[in-house]
């Protein structure tokens, strides 16, 4: 929900050439090695920063008589403001690089480049403005070659990645300013299901290395060797194909034995959900106890893909062996639900949520006395209140929930994370500075004067003006269900202080059936993880992608003491 902490990304592009790009040494063959032939085509990219939209790339493949062309053109807006009118490069069949040209302009001044590659020796022309500079560097001969946010390029290194070895790097050339090397951390399969037909992708997790630092990223490629997607999670910044950033799209984690897909009807539209129900218990009389996952915010769909790991997947197929029915859902908007996130408030998510609660006490096999709501995140806000309106909601699970009013969370994570950029202390107060004039706007407190039009844009919605008004202190006192906290103590992205603040706002509540049990959990971070380190820089670098057994197990147990059978 940061709108002035996207400002850093210009800082970051500016550091060291590079540091946003992701460059895979996934053990590429060696010179003269056949490598994958990418089928030829057309694509487009919509590029997000923090879930929003911020511009697109149309690129294309060609075969040529020489080898290979990978051409772009596009439009980003801030906070990267490019303007591709043209971007080129040609590649032998071996897929070395033979030349590049660029023409474009970055926040609003000309950028061209000009590069040729031949004996190991890249040789650009650059023109900046009115500024010409001309530079000669050695590169490795087979390097890929990836400019500072020309994503098209990275249909090269999709390429070279299905061609992989473990063991070996991939040198990139981060044009026209130095070569880098990277190592692959590892892969994974993702199947996806669009409207129309089941994909497959890999996705090679990464860690880009240079001078100064370290950047993790995945890369997705399809089985025809083209690029899906590029992910950096530490930045929030996606690019994704348009096949996989429509609605219609969703990525799956396998069907289990027990798991359908339903649609829930709401009000104009309906919500697309998968309900798992057990298959090594036999059916209670009164029906399964049952578990409805609220998501957080952002571009996650009902499996919670959270950098990589499908978290409500994974919750939901535990639980149901556990003996719980549970149903997961796409937000409004998202995946294959209907509606639209644009206009949405958070009581409209709120809506939506007592929608399923309804569906599922409709269903004969569901004991409508044993609902269980559990949601993540920022989603544990949604929850709350739909505890408070909604007194047929039996128990409530609140994982890694966020305890402060909206707008004092929005600058407490603005922080953390210019903390986690090391950004300069002056950058940090003019940062800081715009992030308060943007609230105070948006909250009729303030004027928008000296705010970007583009982040009025995105900061003037109904979404984010209920985000910043929410505190969840008026609303804890309306619930009166039992609750579980559980909160990994290697949080970064919301400190495991919340949830002694939480705790303390549902501990003041007086009735009898408003008991609260709180897991803090050592070595568990955001996304419920067994992690050696909680910071989102290192969501993924993370080899152990699953959730916590501890965190399962803690939840299991409470719901069973929390909502037993009646007998």
């Amino acid at each position: 929900m940061l709108i002035a902490v996207e400002c850093s990304l210009r800082r970051l592009a500016g550091l060291a050439a590079g540091a946003l790009l992701i460059s895979l040494p996934a053990g590429a063959p060696a010179l003269g090695q056949d490598r994958p032939a990418p089928a030829p085509g057309e694509a487009v990219f919509t590029v997000f920063v923090r879930s929003i939209p911020v511009g697109v790339e149309r690129v294309g493949v060609t075969r040529t008589d020489g080898g290979w062309r990978i051409n772009s053109i596009g439009q980003l807006g801030p906070p990267v403001d490019l303007n591709i009118r043209s971007f080129q490069i040609d590649y032998d069949q071996d897929w070395r690089p033979l030349g590049l040209d660029i023409d474009s302009t970055r926040n609003d001044g000309d950028y061209a480049v000009t590069a040729t590659f031949a004996d190991g020796t890249a040789t650009n022309e650059i023109r900046r403005g009115d500024e010409q500079l001309t530079s000669a560097m050695e590169i490795t001969p087979d390097a890929v070659v990836l400019p500072d946010f020309f994503f098209g390029a990275y249909e090269a290194l999709a390429v070279r990645l299905s061609a992989r070895r473990d063991g070996e790097e991939i040198a990139v050339y981060v044009a026209p300013h130095r070569e880098i090397t990277a190592v692959v951390e590892g892969v994974r399969s993702q199947p996806i299901q669009t409207a129309d037909i089941q994909l497959s992708a890999l996705i090679y997790r990464t860690e880009l290395q240079y001078e100064t630092q370290r950047l993790g990223a995945e890369i997705w490629v399809d089985e025809n060797h083209r690029l899906l997607r590029v992910h950096f999670p530490a930045l929030q910044l996606d690019v994704a194909r348009q096949d996989l950033a429509l609605v219609s799209t969703r990525l799956t984690t396998g069907r289990g034995a027990g798991e359908t897909d339903v649609r829930v009807p709401t009000r104009g539209f309906s919500l697309a959900a998968s309900v798992t129900t057990p298959t090594d218990h036999q059916q209670p009389p009164r029906g399964w106890p049952a578990v409805l996952l609220v998501p957080g915010i952002g571009l996650v769909d009902r499996d919670e893909n959270l950098a990589g790991v499908p978290i409500f997947a994974e919750l939901a197929a535990a639980l149901s062996e556990a003996g719980y029915l549970v149903l997961r859902y796409d937000k409004r908007g998202m995946g294959q639900s209907g509606g639209r996130a644009e206009s949405a408030s958070l009581e409209s998510y709120v809506d939506d949520v007592l929608a399923v609660a309804r569906y599922l006490e409709r269903r004969d096999d569901v004991d409508r006395d044993r609902l269980i709501v559990a949601a993540h995140g920022e989603g544990s806000w949604i929850a709350l209140r739909a505890a408070a309106r909604e007194n047929d909601i039996d128990a409530l699970a609140l994982l890694a929930a966020p305890a402060t009013p909206g707008a004092e969370l929005v600058l407490e994570q603005q922080r953390l994370r210019l903390e986690q950029f090391e950004t300069p202390q002056d950058e940090r107060e003019q940062l800081v500075a715009l992030q308060q004039r943007i609230i105070a706007a948006v909250l009729d407190e303030g004027e928008w004067e000296d705010v970007p039009d583009s982040m009025r844009q995105r900061a003037d919605t109904p979404w984010y003006r209920s985000f910043l008004e929410f505190d969840p202190a008026r609303v804890v006192r309306r619930t009166r269900q039992p609750v579980l906290i559980i909160h990994g103590k290697l949080d970064r992205q919301i400190p495991i202080a919340h949830a002694d603040r939480l705790a303390e706002m549902l501990e003041a509540r007086r009735r009898r059936e408003s008991t609260l049990e709180v897991q803090r959990l050592p070595g568990i971070d955001h996304r419920l993880l067994d992690s050696s380190a909680g910071a989102i820089d290192q969501y993924s670098q993370l080899l152990d992608r699953r959730v916590s057994g501890t965190v399962i197990t803690a939840l299991a147990d409470w719901m069973d003491r929390t909502v037993p059978a009646r007998r």
